[in-house]
């Protein structure tokens, strides 16, 4: 007896069996139909007015009980009924969850390791879903180094376990995994990179012109909510929260991650389709003098630089005018006295490094680093550095190291650090040297994006947390548009030899 013969169709098979292409539970690239559905958007109203009367003085402190609470729930119902609706719940979580909590402590008062700021990572958790339903698509090699990176996050889990405490190595955990999971949720999605692809690119453009507008008002005078925060979290990075003095940190929670998203929204919405985008990048580039930080004026450029090299040659006058025209619209506000005396200020400390108060911190720490690692080899694990180191000394300002792969190394030691680091290179060199995405515009705006942001990640850690957002969803863009052009080109390749190839392969049978 024969059963249903396999797919003949030598472009579903090629797309299926393709070594480059990792196996699935469908043969075809999908596109999600209905990307959005009317019980996806009565959750999110009704969650976002729940948050509003709550933050207005109704409810008292049950806010941080069920705020977590309600962002797991709701994250869950738009997982399941609209992946798009899902995407856009998640980043504007990230971007509205610090605020939310700033206003709740004006009200309630102020709190070192608030509840609230589990919200975003449980969301984002969600994702994990995807990876258990495309659990055979790990075996591929381009997913392969994502468990890598899992597996150096669960010995310094172990070791955090051992060394620090179950609450602060828990928390710690979900700051790491959360990002990196959202991120392979992402790959693994692939056959949704057109939908996923125009989700992205208008939150980001929308989460830009929010962002950057209130930041412009926090310099111009910093609400009473932001003042009483930076007092209360001791948090002198920012320096004073005066007019025209704060170094603006907008929604989130401080200017490193803020200039983290700056980064990631501008280059791709450099590269996005709408055609309002320019004043959404205006204000974004305004913004990001406003944060002060050097590190990511030098991502950025180095980023917008990458993906200048990755256009067609037919495509750089366009870039070009469209950067062009960027610059026009925010030269009106960087050129104003108050603003231009923040960017020659800042700049006029890179002639003379040496005096740096930043630079002599960042060396103090490096060799603090370096000496923690060499006498403890194994690691602190995780709940050492961070905000999870709140919750263990019971400060308000979480202990960290200026730098990414001092983080990692001093977390997770020589062992699980080196695993780590191995694991970021076999998952970003192939998608930065893959010429198929060459000259796909949002793709190759987020390779520049990890390319910026691993630059970055010499003057902070940008793997984990907000900050870590931002990378592994550049990453997890990235690998998606890689692998989504590969099976496009597949399939263009081989379209117009189907039918003779159809009669060439046999139809096998196969037992009952």
């Amino acid at each position: 007896m024969r059963t249903a013969a396999p797919p003949t169709d030598p472009r579903q098979r090629l797309v299926a069996g393709s070594d480059h292409l990792p196996p699935a539970e469908t043969t075809a690239v999908q596109i999600d139909a209905a990307p959005r559905d009317a019980a996806s958007m009565v959750a999110l109203v009704v969650f976002a007015a729940y948050v509003a009367i709550s933050l207005a003085g109704v409810g008292g402190r049950l806010l941080t009980v069920t705020y977590p609470a309600a962002c797991l729930l709701v994250g869950l119902l738009t997982y399941v009924r609209s992946r798009t609706s899902y995407l856009a719940f998640v980043w504007w979580l990230w971007l509205l969850t610090p605020f939310v909590r700033r206003v709740f402590d004006l009200h309630y008062g102020f709190h070192p390791t608030s509840p609230l700021l589990l919200g975003p990572l449980l969301a984002s958790g969600v994702a994990v879903l995807t990876v258990i339903r495309r659990f055979r698509m790990l075996r591929s090699s381009a997913y392969v180094p994502f468990l890598v990176a899992g597996a150096a996050l669960a010995y310094a889990f172990l070791i955090g376990l051992i060394r620090q405490s179950v609450a602060a190595a828990t928390y710690d955990l979900l700051t790491w995994i959360a990002p990196l999971v959202f991120g392979m949720h992402l790959a693994l999605e692939w056959r949704r990179f057109p939908v996923t692809r125009k989700a992205i690119t208008s939150n980001v453009l929308w989460g830009l012109l929010l962002t950057s507008a209130y930041a412009v008002a926090q310099f111009i005078d910093p609400p009473l909510w932001d003042r009483v925060w930076v007092v209360s979290a001791e948090m002198a990075s920012v320096g004073a929260p005066m007019p025209f003095l704060i170094r603006v940190f907008s929604t989130l929670n401080a200017p490193g991650p803020f200039s983290v998203m700056l980064v990631f929204a501008l280059l791709i919405g450099l590269a996005s389709p709408q055609r309002w985008r320019f004043v959404a990048l205006a204000l974004g580039l305004v913004a990001l003098v406003l944060t002060k930080g050097r590190s990511a004026w030098g991502a950025f450029l180095l980023g917008a630089v990458v993906m200048q090299l990755r256009q067609p040659l037919r495509s750089l006058p366009r870039q070009w005018i469209a950067l062009l025209a960027v610059l026009m619209l925010a030269a009106p506000v960087i050129t104003q006295p108050r603003v231009m005396s923040v960017l020659t200020r800042r700049a006029a400390t890179l002639r003379n490094v040496e005096q740096d108060y930043s630079f002599k911190n960042r060396v103090t720490f490096t060799r603090f680093a370096i000496s923690n690692m060499s006498a403890n080899p194994a690691g602190w694990g995780l709940g050492y550095l961070g905000g999870a180191s709140k919750l263990l000394r019971g400060s308000k300002a979480g202990f960290a190291l200026d730098s990414g792969p001092l983080e990692i190394y001093s977390v997770m030691g020589w062992l699980g650090g080196t695993l780590f680091m191995l694991a970021l290179a076999a998952i970003i060199l192939p998608i930065a040297r893959s010429r198929r995405v060459r000259f796909e515009p949002v793709t190759s705006a987020a390779v520049s994006v990890v390319v910026a942001l691993i630059f970055a990640s010499f003057f902070g850690n940008i793997f984990n947390s907000v900050s870590g957002f931002f990378f592994w969803s550049a990453v997890g863009l990235a690998t998606a548009g890689r692998t989504y052009a590969g099976a496009t080109d597949l399939l263009q390749r081989y379209a117009g030899h189907s039918e003779l190839l159809a009669r060439a392969l046999p139809r096998r049978p196969t037992a009952a």
